[in-house]
């Protein structure tokens, strides 16, 4: 059965050195990954996009799986009233979490939805996998990173999830927590780094139209995220 083709949509950033790094925002009809390690500010990004979608118009879902969606932070980054354009879901572990996931798609039928934030993806994930059921807790996560993107195709509307990371023991490398699992899931994957107090940065990984090494900066100020300010020395 042949299917139209839809426009791309994306949301765009308050800052416009995000939305340019994101060739005009976050990307509609898929996964966009944003991994690093802990206090990379990858709540901070989450918060920022939610933020950026009720500015547009429209409500966000935010899954927050470790504690971290703060009443007091959002309201530094926009008016009270905007939370109640927030459904927050909290699961207690990751069975629940496979649940939440699979009634949001009902969810966007019956409201306004623009963006779905799933922060983070794969803490309750790794409780569980502690617990060495490893093959069934893959799959679990498997299951939900395809009705995600599944949601995501058939609704026109961004994901955005966070991952953990933890060093490899053999190559000493940075690893996704999950591995391949959300690598190929995800169709857009960003690395977001610490490089000074206050400030970080951002790299493309991977992306179907956006090339690998693509790099962005930013400032985590009260009102939110914030390009940083070039200043130029005059002689």
């Amino acid at each position: 059965m042949e299917k139209t083709i839809k426009e791309t949509q994306k949301l765009p950033l308050r800052a416009k050195g995000i939305t340019l790094f994101f060739n005009g925002g976050i990307e509609s009809g898929v996964v966009t990954n944003i991994y690093g390690v802990a206090g990379s500010a990858k709540t901070s990004f989450s918060l920022e996009a939610a933020v950026s979608c009720i500015q547009n118009g429209k409500k966000v879902i935010f899954m927050d799986t470790e504690g971290g969606f703060s009443v007091e932070r959002f309201m530094q980054m926009t008016d009270k009233k905007n939370l109640e354009n927030i459904l927050l879901f909290r699961p207690k572990d990751f069975k629940e979490q496979t649940t939440q996931i699979e009634s949001f798609n009902l969810l966007c039928d019956k409201q306004d939805i623009g963006l779905i934030i799933i922060d983070s993806l794969v803490s309750l994930y790794r409780l569980k996998k502690n617990n060495k059921d490893f093959s069934e807790t893959n799959q679990e996560l498997s299951r939900q990173l395809a009705k995600l993107s599944e949601i995501s195709r058939d609704k026109n509307i961004p994901i955005l999830v966070t991952n953990q990371v933890y060093t490899d023991f053999d190559t000493g490398e940075l690893e996704l927590v999950g591995r391949d699992i959300p690598k190929y899931a995800s169709k857009c994957l960003v690395y977001l780094e610490k490089i000074g107090t206050g400030k970080r940065k951002m790299t493309m990984t991977k992306h179907r139209s956006i090339a690998e090494g693509v790099t962005c900066s930013f400032e985590i100020k009260n009102e939110g995220l914030v390009d940083i300010e070039k200043r130029f020395k005059i002689f």
